[in-house]
């Protein structure tokens, strides 16, 4: 018990100095029982399981009960070994260990001489029997061959079942019944969850190539982890042997599958070529590393044909482009606003009534039709295809195993993605492609030390990297200053952007161009974690802690930054006529978006026992604490608002950044101390989360059959619900509706007063 109790303080004052997630380890473990042919138990027999790819052997002894527990074993075979003077050596060839396995194996030990086996084939485990986890595992040989058109890695978790896709992409996944937020994915230990919504980093776990193994638990899961569902995934690792890979996964239309509600194939031809390598690190003359250190590369990108994207947009007929609506009469009659809603003779609109800016716009902008009548308004009477590049990506990773003695061992590994992504931008082929250049990394390390014969311990670190850059085809201020466009706000900012052209009750096809976030979103989540395991008589004991922090950069900037106009047929009868003597009905515009920069540190802590009541009967118990403060934000810029109060509540110290058009005697605005709340994170920490676990795995007739039973609490992540990076720093004007009979917004001015 003192040493229970050292162990636990010691986990507690990890957890102290150190998002949902889990604080976990990959390895296998094996177990069992020594026993004699009289079904005595046997203390004191040495076992050894030796990792036939690397040639490593773990060693341990059997306790007072006769029980044995192997842990942080890698995966692969292995060949297990127990001997004991008086008694003959028992041998299990070709045992099969997966990812997270805990496989048991009982041993009956034969009296005779140590110079004679006794030999058996364990194969690979059908079903777990030692645990109440529901879970599901592909091998490297199962990604390869399955019969399925894909190479991310999300997609083989379909064949899972309780696992469907979820709204929000296609790594979102839902385990079991749970939401799409209450899972976590990991690389090797290392979260590759963003660390804001629950949703992961998808593509550091796209490319099978360099996974050796992913595991699927979808529920019942133990202490050591935070989410109800978890995926792990195993990195490939060299052994003692050379070995190498090179292939290029070839798809064309004559290879594919028609949908049945299609009439042709999809068209394209898909290249994804790629290599990895693997072995023993040897430097001729300077060092050898057979049984010691291995490496692992691999190297993977795509590469095809151009798309061919159909741009279809409505636009208006070639005579209404120089003011002549003629052929909309005696439906429509065009009146002048500016002439006491005199019509204009013979519904034509004089060319020297066409605002200039209207016309720039036009010509900019809207293409004539070409396609059906394109002398009457046609719905999408333009058609052209685009060419859009093939968007390739490339994945490189590399890893290194070392074994210092046989009680340490060191691997890190290293992940380096940069995909593209590009689309044309609305509907209109004169506005251009956007385009996404995307670049994540990973990096983890793992240094493992058995302490004693039934201890071993365990700390990683690691970090996830997602830099998301995006680009638009047009920069809104140079936009603005070619169009001769007014009333914008001062100080705009040199990014992406354009006027936006809506007209409403018609079905044109208006200007909209997203105001894409450069230099983008950065996410970026690094983790401490900290594992022990002890086995004592029947209790396997895991214990742990885990520090992360995670840091989310991003752009809050408006649509309405560089205007947006709406015409209807307010003033002449006619949205285009509108159109063209540049009176907008609606105009709105936006004030500089500011760059938000937000952490949050998140502390875990667990302790979780496989307690081994009887030979068929394994109770897993455990329980963990989860803290999880609120999000900061670097400037301070951040409010919410508190209904206890009526306030809305700031960070202290960021009054000052409080934007002067934010009404004054509205609703007072504060700062955090002042009413009693957290001064950076505004939020009260919840500090009562104790999350228990407990789950019962019994086989009342050997191993082919296990009754499984679970219960745990899960808590979900920290949300970003605060405002951040808008009101009250920045504040947006409402809409201006221009008035009827005195319009105030004419072209060149895109709203009434500049500031």
């Amino acid at each position: 018990m003192r040493i229970l109790r050292c162990l636990l303080f010691g986990g507690l004052l990890i957890a102290v100095m150190a998002s949902r997630t889990s604080a976990q380890t990959t390895f296998a473990t094996l177990t069992g029982i020594v026993t004699d042919s009289a079904s005595a138990v046997v203390p004191g027999a040495t076992v050894e399981a030796k990792h036939i790819a690397s040639n490593y052997t773990y060693t341990t002894t059997t306790n007072a009960v006769g029980q044995y527990t192997l842990g942080q074993l890698r995966d692969g075979e292995y060949v297990l070994r127990v001997r004991l003077a008086g008694f003959r050596e028992f041998v299990a060839q070709h045992i099969q260990l997966a990812s997270q396995d805990l496989r048991r194996i009982d041993v009956r030990l034969e009296l005779g001489a140590m110079e004679t086996t006794v030999e058996v084939s364990a194969g690979a485990t059908l079903i777990e029997t030692e645990t109440a986890r529901i879970s599901d595992s592909k091998d490297a040989r199962a990604l390869k061959t399955l019969p399925l058109n894909t190479r991310q890695l999300w997609d083989y978790l379909s064949l899972t079942p309780g696992v469907v896709q979820a709204g929000g992409g296609s790594s979102t996944r839902r385990f079991a019944g749970s939401r799409a937020n209450q899972s976590d994915a990991s690389i090797d230990g290392i979260t590759v969850s963003n660390g804001t919504d629950g949703t992961q980093i998808s593509p550091l776990v796209s490319y099978v190539e360099s996974f050796q193994e992913f595991r699927v638990d979808m529920a019942n899961n133990t202490a050591e982890y935070g989410a109800i569902g978890q995926v792990t995934v195993v990195s490939k690792s060299g052994t003692n042997e050379f070995h190498g890979n090179i292939f290029d996964y070839y798809s064309t239309p004559l290879f594919r599958a028609r949908n049945p509600f299609s009439p042709t194939r999809t068209s394209g031809i898909r290249h994804v070529p790629g290599a990895s390598a693997g072995g023993p690190v040897r430097l001729p003359g300077l060092y050898n590393g057979r049984d010691r250190t291995f490496f692992f590369h691999s190297f993977e990108t795509s590469r095809g044909s151009a798309a061919q994207d159909l741009l279809n947009p409505t636009v208006a007929p070639e005579a209404w482009r120089e003011g002549d609506f003629s052929g909309l009469l005696p439906g429509t009659v065009i009146r002048d606003p500016l002439n006491n809603n005199a019509p204009f003779p013979g519904n034509r609109i004089p060319a020297s009534r066409l605002n200039p800016v209207s016309r720039r716009i036009q010509e900019r902008f809207f293409p004539l039709p070409n396609f059906g009548d394109t002398s009457q308004l046609v719905s999408q009477n333009y058609r052209e295809n685009k060419t859009r590049p093939f968007d390739p990506n490339t994945y490189y990773t590399i890893r290194i195993d070392h074994r210092f003695s046989p009680e340490s061992f060191v691997f890190a590994r290293w992940t380096w993605n940069r995909s593209y992504s590009r689309g044309y931008e609305g509907n209109l082929p004169t506005i251009g492609q956007r385009w996404q250049t995307r670049e994540t990394r990973a990096f983890n390390v793992s240094f493992t030390r058995t302490l004693r014969s039934n201890m071993i311990n365990e700390f990683r670190f690691g970090l996830a990297y997602n830099d998301n850059p995006r680009h638009g085809p047009l920069m809104g201020r140079q936009v603005a200053q070619e169009l001769g466009i007014e009333g914008l706000v001062g100080d705009l900012p040199d990014i992406n952007g354009v006027l936006n052209v809506g007209f409403s009750g018609i079905g044109l096809t208006g200007i909209t161009q997203t105001q894409w976030r450069h230099p983008g979103f950065l996410n970026f989540v690094h983790q401490y974690q900290e594992h022990l395991s002890w086995n004592h008589g029947r209790h396997n004991v895991k214990m742990g802690a885990l520090l992360s922090r995670v840091r989310f950069s991003d752009d809050q900037a408006s649509n309405n930054l560089f205007g947006n106009v709406t015409f209807s047929n307010r003033f002449t009868g006619h949205p285009y006529a509108d159109f063209l003597l540049g009176i907008p009905t609606t105009a709105a515009r936006a004030f500089p978006p500011i760059r938000i920069d937000r952490t949050r540190w998140s502390y875990d802590l667990f302790v979780a026992d496989d307690f081994k009541v009887r030979p068929n009967l394994t109770i897993n118990a455990g329980l963990r604490y989860e803290l999880h403060p609120a999000w900061a934000e670097e400037t301070g810029q951040q409010a919410l608002f508190d209904v206890e109060t009526g306030k809305i509540v700031v960070p202290d110290g960021a009054l000052s950044k409080v934007s002067p058009l934010m009404p004054r005697g509205y609703v007072d605005v504060v700062e955090a101390s002042q009413v009693g709340l957290d001064p950076s994170r505004l939020l009260k920490n919840d500090a009562n989360n104790v999350a228990p676990r407990i789950g019962i795995a019994y086989r009342p007739w050997g191993n082919d059959t296990v009754f499984r039973a679970g219960y745990g609490i899960f808590f979900d992540v920290i949300p970003r619900t605060v405002s951040l990076g808008s009101a009250p720093f920045v504040i947006n004007e409402p809409s201006f509706t221009n008035p009827t009979a005195a319009p105030t917004v004419i072209f060149p001015r895109v709203f009434p007063s500049a500031v």
